[in-house]
């Protein structure tokens, strides 16, 4: 099975000025931090999935689309970081048990229906020793333990479930980062000690990706471990600290100046998209962190100047549905992609078109049948 789908890595070369003290002192006359919904945010989701969909089923056209998943990872970290941070600024505190379980309600569902409806047809249409390495896949992948798996042990029969990896990089981020960031804000470490600690933590896990690398490390063990990817989710949950603490400077000039990179920042991303195949070794030697800190900087600008153009063209609707549906694809396009490819390296366009078709289809129904009761249930523990 070919596991080029998705890669990521993030930046040693971080520009940062730790400021004076008194500069994070919260500003008595701003109205508290409340993120809300944010359809451009659907929007980002919406082209990150689309880019991987690219590379699974047009590989030669977009060679770079598993740098979407990188978007997600970055885009994870903010959101995660914002409304842990928004929470404890009304309340002085975090209910970790309904945080677990917001989470729970949002990817529980969709994921419970994904491995039944496989798990179903392995036993039913596979022969024994293929049925055997579905039913392993969903147990590491029942576990969040299946990137550790596929790092470690990229010989294990775990198949078509190789696709959860990312799932279970995120959810242990989710288990870990809540209770260092509850842990640090109840111990009243100032704000500019977070933000260092949060950029050395980048800026390590970069280098030490790129040490691994050099010392011979093999793809599997760079690309899938949580210790080289978590850079990706911390550079986002940087982002969440300075929008949510208001240290973002929002005078014209540098408004002109965040935006004018972040432009920058997108045609770099386009260009590494389009460009970079996984087999380039370039990734690991700063491609990977130079997309990732283009991609926090490109969401600050999003989040913190919403009128822009930009957040105009990623609110269009159909691009906001696909992003609001984009973990069932995501879920979805990888069977299908192989039911109905099979074992050719050069789909036509009618199996491609078909494939594309099946996966929307599947993914429709899994998130307005299986997944909105949760998701209503979800929102009224939100409110609550």
């Amino acid at each position: 099975m070919t596991q080029n789908h998705i890669y990521s890595s993030l930046s040693p070369a971080v520009a940062f000025s730790v400021p004076l003290p008194q500069t994070l002192i919260p500003n008595s006359k701003t109205k508290p931090f409340r993120l809300g919904y944010r359809a451009e945010l659907d929007g980002v989701r919406g082209l990150s999935i689309l880019m991987v969909l690219g590379l699974h089923f047009t590989p030669w056209m977009i060679p770079g689309g598993y740098f979407g998943v990188e978007v997600f990872f970055v885009l994870s970290g903010f959101l995660i970081t914002s409304l842990l941070l928004q929470e404890f600024e009304r309340t002085k505190s975090v209910s970790l048990k309904s945080f677990y379980l917001r989470r729970a309600l949002r990817l529980g569902p969709a994921l419970v229906f994904y491995l039944l409806m496989l798990g179903g047809y392995a036993f039913v249409f596979l022969q024994r020793e293929h049925a055997t390495e579905i039913y392993a896949g969903i147990l590491w992948t029942l576990s969040y333990v299946s990137n550790w798996v596929i790092a470690l042990r990229p010989e294990y029969p775990i198949g078509i479930m190789a696709i959860t990896w990312s799932l279970a990089v995120e959810e242990q981020f989710y288990l870990l980062w809540p209770l260092i960031l509850l842990l640090l804000l109840h111990n009243k470490l100032r704000r500019h000690w977070i933000l260092l600690l949060l950029v050395l933590a980048i800026i390590g896990i970069a280098l030490y990706r790129n040490w691994l690398w050099h010392a011979g490390a093999s793809f599997h063990r760079l690309y899938y471990a949580t210790d080289t990817r978590a850079d990706g989710l911390l550079l986002g949950c940087l982002v969440g600290c300075l929008i949510a603490w208001d240290l973002v400077p929002k005078s014209r000039m540098m408004a002109l100046a965040f935006k004018v990179l972040a432009l920058a920042s997108t045609a770099l991303l386009g260009y590494f998209v389009f460009t970079i195949k996984s087999s380039n070794s370039i990734l690991f030697r700063g491609a990977f962190s130079l997309a990732s800190l283009a991609i926090a900087i490109t969401l600050l600008v999003l989040v913190v100047w919403a009128g822009s153009f930009a957040n105009i063209i990623l609110r269009f609707p159909p691009l906001v549905w696909i992003g609001r549906v984009s973990y069932g694809l995501y879920l979805w396009h990888w069977p299908v992609r192989g039911f109905i490819f099979g074992s050719t390296q050069q789909p036509s366009t009618w199996q491609i078109t078909t494939a594309l078709l099946l996966s929307f289809a599947i993914t429709t129904f899994s998130f307005y049948v299986i997944e909105q009761p949760f998701l209503k249930w979800k929102r009224n523990l939100s409110r609550a």
